[in-house]
């Protein structure tokens, strides 16, 4: 059983999601606004809301204004999921992604962009 504050925590956070989502639908399929887009899903990412979860809302086929479906769908997905470990995010909103190839650019003063290998 979970404790009063994690389950108003949950209800808090799904209050967000179904809002974000809302919004996405507006802006993503019905305006197309592109900066709008971006800044939501930054928004997404600065509240470590998993993107997957928002993409379900997004095209599971679902009427936007229909609340009461949209919270069944969220919570089937959340019922369905397996947990995965937290993505960092960075500023643009997107996935950080690690880069080992060991190459690097390096600047010397006089002698312009140097590649090197590390």
């Amino acid at each position: 059983m979970t404790t009063p504050s994690s389950s108003c925590a949950a209800r808090t956070q799904q209050a967000l999601v179904l809002l974000l989502s809302q919004q996405l639908m507006d802006a993503q399929l019905v305006r197309a606004d592109r900066p709008g887009s971006n800044r939501l899903w930054q928004e997404v990412g600065a509240l470590e809301i998993e993107p997957e979860r928002i993409e379900n809302l997004l095209y599971c086929g679902l009427d936007g204004s229909d609340r009461q479906a949209l919270i069944a769908e969220d919570n089937a997905w959340l019922s369905r999921r397996t947990p995965q470990p937290r993505r960092q995010w960075n500023v643009w909103g997107r996935r950080r992604q690690s880069c080992r190839s060991g190459i690097g650019i390096s600047t010397a003063a006089g002698s312009g962009a140097q590649l090197s290998t590390r």
